[in-house]
């Protein structure tokens, strides 16, 4: 087995696909090479760079996925025979329960299938993914104070009914029927990437992969093993015998980030040791007492904080500053609003626009009032058509040339005074400037500019006693934070009397 360590930057996709490459060129077939990755994100991103780099279709690559995927993939369940939240509604109301509170799903983390919220399900998930017994795994949790073990016992028990009555089946269970039947392709290569982050469940299912693999390449690294507290089982990954490889050189954290992160890692006793250069450039490093403080009026930025909420408030304060921002995934107007906007301004100062922004134009005006009925589609009008106001008034039922603010009345309140403020600001144009995220949700992503919040979290909350808040699961989780930065990193001092210490 080879192990490749790849820490933050040094390009470890970049190394698997020039093995990829190395074993296409010696005659493997695309379909006899199996790489896996722990987050969709990850697949996908893999699954791209392969497309470009070798001219082959996605359907040419059909071993390049997660392992939740080869799973649904092998069994041929199809859609209609996994659960969704209705089918976890009706198992709520069939055991009399409050109901499982729909919530952002966790798609990129260990519980592919786990995005309903509900404490119950999660310790019952927890138990398998971990294979440990589920009254174990109710005792290490929070739970076990408020609720008594015979609800969680119930809940338990009716799902299981529930699946088997009506042949349903969730991620979880697809792996655990991929082992039990013995379903791994043989494959001639097989690359593992983000192993620092499977459950034990998955490690049993990639032993299962090893055996029917000639060559077998292990990718990750355990500090960046930010998900133990949902599942993962870093320490198999640290415990895997082989040929190690550490790659040695970071193209992305300036040597004075690097001096930092590093102190914050070596305070982890159980780790692989691993030696890599930082880029030359010194970098940055600036401490703020408040957020407010960073100048973001330039440049490309990620703001991260430990938890959501610590994320939400960022997401208010560059809201109140005038800036657009991305945040878990979308953005904080649509584009075609902005554009909108921008492209009706274009217009009232004389220039001209395309059909297309017409339109768009058009969608967020109100009939009758902004533009005359009938006139909304600009009939018989080619997209790419360059049209000015003159014209649009004259030709195709444009009523008035009011500011924007007094003509899209479909644009809410709050939305319209976020607008002035952006314009004020000069920062209407670029929406993915600037990126607000969790430390978790950042992980594999990089920024020229980087704010970071160092308020921790205190080790009373959360669902479990003892596995989510350890310290060592802290000094990693910073440890990701830290090393995000190209360029400028800005740590801002704790809002709560304590935060996590970095030093």
């Amino acid at each position: 087995m080879n192990i490749i360590l790849g820490p933050p930057g040094t390009g470890k996709t970049t190394k698997l696909l020039g093995l990829v490459e190395l074993y296409l060129s010696r005659g493997v077939a695309p379909d006899k090479i199996g790489y896996f990755s722990f987050t969709r994100k990850a697949a996908q991103e893999a699954v791209l760079r392969a497309m470009v780099r070798f001219g082959m279709s996605e359907k040419e690559l059909p071993y390049f996925r997660t392992l939740h995927s080869l799973a649904y993939q092998t069994l041929g369940v199809g859609r209609n025979g996994i659960m969704t939240h209705k089918n976890y509604q009706e198992v709520a109301d069939w055991l009399k329960l409050p109901g499982f509170a729909e919530v952002a799903s966790f798609q990129d983390g260990p519980f592919v299938d786990f995005g309903f919220g509900d404490r119950f399900l999660e310790i019952i998930n927890m138990a398998r993914i971990t294979q440990q017994p589920l009254r174990v795994v109710y005792n290490g949790s929070t739970v076990a104070q408020k609720t008594d073990w015979s609800r969680i016992d119930y809940v338990d028990r009716g799902l299981k009914h529930y699946k088997k009555k009506n042949v349903l089946y969730d991620y979880t269970d697809l792996i655990e029927m991929f082992i039990d039947r013995r379903l791994a392709p043989k494959l001639e290569v097989l690359f593992i990437d983000e192993a620092q982050d499977l459950s034990a469940l998955q490690w049993e299912m990639v032993g299962h992969l090893v055996e029917n693999a000639k060559e077998v390449y292990v990718a990750g690294d355990d500090d960046q093993a930010i998900y133990r507290w949902a599942g993962a089982d870093v320490n198999k990954f640290i415990n895997l015998e082989g040929k190690v490889e550490v790659l040695g050189q970071s193209y992305r954290i300036p040597s004075s980030h690097h001096d930092i992160s590093q102190r914050i890692i070596k305070k982890i006793a159980n780790r692989r040791p691993k030696v890599f250069l930082p880029r030359s450039e010194d970098g940055v490093v600036a401490w703020h007492r408040h957020s407010e403080e960073v100048d973001l009026s330039e440049g490309k930025w990620l703001l991260m904080a430990r938890t959501k909420k610590g994320a939400n408030q960022i997401e208010e304060e560059v809201r109140q500053r005038g800036y657009l921002y991305s945040y878990e995934s979308g953005r904080s107007l649509k584009t075609d609003v902005i554009r909108a906007v921008s492209q009706w301004e274009k217009l009232r100062r004389g220039e001209v626009v395309s059909a297309e922004d017409v339109r768009n134009i058009y969608r967020h005006m109100v009939i009758d009032v902004d533009v005359s009925r009938g006139h909304k589609t600009l009939p018989n009008v080619e997209d790419h058509k360059m049209l000015d106001i003159g014209t649009l008034t004259l030709e195709h039922g444009l009523l008035h040339q009011k500011p924007w603010d007094q003509t899209f009345a479909k644009i809410s309140e709050d939305d319209r005074r976020y607008l002035k403020s952006c314009l004020r600001h000069g920062s209407f144009e670029d929406s993915t400037r600037i990126t607000i995220s969790t430390i978790h949700g950042a992980k594999g992503t990089e920024s020229d500019n980087v704010m970071l919040l160092t308020d921790s979290v205190r080790k009373n909350q959360g669902l479990w006693k003892k596995q989510s808040y350890e310290e060592e699961d802290e000094h990693r989780v910073f440890y990701v934070g830290l090393t995000r930065s190209k360029h400028s990193l800005h740590l801002i001092h704790p809002m709560m009397s304590k935060g996590f210490s970095i030093s």
